[in-house]
């Protein structure tokens, strides 16, 4: 299976220099870029966020090949149906270079910026379930009418059609058995985090995970082996680009762990207020992915 790279960016920057970063990472041979679909960057909240999707429309008229997409829409903030219209009209602006990761949300901060309710995991978990197999439908259908607990549409015609066949790839962001599930059933990218807390073992983590999303897939008939694996690379304290060996460890590691796709996150200059993270490792520089891209990457793509 071949392995799938991505890098994430921030529309906490300029636009044009939202843009280099996102050209930049096309000209190396990434798969995708993503920007995050955050109201404020957590922790810096004088960081001026740019709403993602819109961001994502202007990036798909300077760009070529790379595929688009936010990591990721929370459930809650974004209605199933607005959302798609965001989605079909970004994929045919791209020629169809577009990708749609959605999760239940993680931040409080960002539902009360939006006025939306924060419902404890259960009901995030219950409300993604929901969202998940409406976009299922609007991204790859004519009509759907869906009348639930969340979504009630009567049929709702989302348009323009999907560029792509049957629909935009959905990649779901899953940490626990409930949501792991709901990969299994809808997505076609499983997108797992690595643990926040001090000397987790993130690697082990993972593999516990992909055991879950194994058996998830074979309770709901899927072959597991069709369901894409995706590691969020630099969420978790884990030193990646200390060195092109310590890159190349990692990622082998993490391949060795059931990983079939990775993101990493890209420094800019225009936001030093995380280049902390660059130090610790955990986000690359422009230096940094470019000899990476070169050096180690290609020793996973034959």
């Amino acid at each position: 299976m071949r392995i799938g790279f991505g890098a994430t960016t921030g529309q906490f920057v300029p636009f044009e220099a939202l843009c280099s970063d996102v050209r930049f990472v096309e000209g190396l041979g990434f798969d995708n870029a993503w920007v995050v679909d955050d109201f404020e960057v957590q922790g810096v909240p004088e960081l001026d966020m740019r709403e993602a999707w819109t961001t994502l429309a202007g990036l798909a008229t300077q760009t070529d090949r790379i595929r688009l997409g936010a990591m990721v829409s929370a459930m809650g903030i974004r209605s199933p149906s607005m959302l798609a219209k965001s989605v079909l009209t970004v994929d045919e602006m791209s020629g169809g270079r577009v990708d749609l990761a959605v999760g239940a949300g993680f931040s409080a901060t960002d539902h009360a910026a939006y006025g939306v309710d924060f419902l404890d995991a259960s009901g995030r978990r219950t409300r993604l379930a929901e969202g998940v197999e409406v976009l299922d439908q609007l991204l790859g259908a004519d009509t759907v009418t869906h009348d639930g607990n969340y979504v009630k549409i009567t049929n709702a015609r989302v348009g323009p059609l999907s560029v792509q066949w049957p629909r935009p790839p959905i990649w779901v962001a899953a940490q626990t058995a409930g949501s792991i599930e709901i990969a299994a059933r809808f997505g076609d990218v499983l997108v797992c985090l690595g643990p926040t807390d001090e000397g987790a073992d993130a690697v082990g983590a993972f593999r516990a995970r992909m055991e879950v999303a194994n058996q998830a897939c074979e309770r709901v008939g899927r072959d597991p082996a069709t369901l894409r694996r995706c590691y969020f690379a630099g969420f978790a304290d884990e030193p990646i680009f200390l060195s092109n060996e310590a890159t190349g460890e990692f990622i082998d590691r993490y391949i060795d762990a059931g990983a079939t796709d990775f993101t990493f996150y890209v420094a800019n200059e225009s936001a030093p207020q995380l280049h902390a993270l660059v130090g610790r490792g955990r986000m690359a520089t422009r230096a940094t992915l470019e000899s990476v891209a070169s050096e180690v990457l290609p020793t996973f793509r034959d």
